[in-house]
């Protein structure tokens, strides 16, 4: 690659999708799983929290990774208070580091906990009132994925979180799909 080409991929703008380090300052990683890394970041207008996705592309011969098109466009369509709100995407700019490749990151609202964490903790303990909170929630946003014709396909703990206030939030739709309940194939 010429030194000119270098500078043209480095000076191209994307008006649509913000870069993710003049928005956000990473604080942490919390978590790592088969499609991305999750880090705990600030955003540097307002200071409020956001979890930042990033969507691995290093297997990635031919665009976009499916999964992470599928999640963005059944977030688009979701709006539930028990369903994890995607903020924005955002990406990292073309440069020598990252070997003329953007990064891109989902940003996500951010939660506290997930229910793996939580019940693996042995300080917690989950009275029967707050069990029934839970389910009660579980059951409200699966209803409400599954009334807007979204199968999850990945239910499990770590993809349940919870917020400060105990709210909580089904996450991680890299694996589900719309369905139809007509007679067409594949469907």
């Amino acid at each position: 690659m010429s030194n000119k080409q270098i500078e043209k991929l480095e000076e191209i703008d994307f008006p649509f999708c913000r870069d993710v380090n003049t928005h956000y300052q990473k604080e942490a990683k919390v978590g790592q799983g088969t499609f991305g890394e999750v880090f705990k970041a600030r955003c540097r207008k307002t200071g409020k929290l956001v979890a930042l996705k990033k969507v691995l592309m290093e297997n990635e011969r031919e665009g976009f990774p499916i999964t992470a098109l599928r999640e963005i466009r059944i977030l688009q369509l979701l709006d539930d208070e028990n369903i994890v709100k995607l903020i924005e995407i955002c990406r990292t700019k073309a440069n020598a580091y990252n070997r003329y490749k953007s990064t891109f990151f989902l940003v996500f609202e951010f939660c506290d906990h997930d229910l793996a964490g939580l019940l693996s903790n042995h300080h917690v303990k989950f009275t029967l009132i707050i069990q029934k909170e839970v389910m009660k929630q579980l059951c409200s946003g699966l209803f409400y994925i599954h009334r807007n014709k979204i199968l999850h396909r990945d239910m499990k703990a770590a993809n349940i979180l919870i917020t400060k206030r105990g709210l909580l939030k089904l996450a991680d739709f890299g694996l589900s799909r719309a369905f139809s309940s007509s007679s067409e194939p594949n469907r």
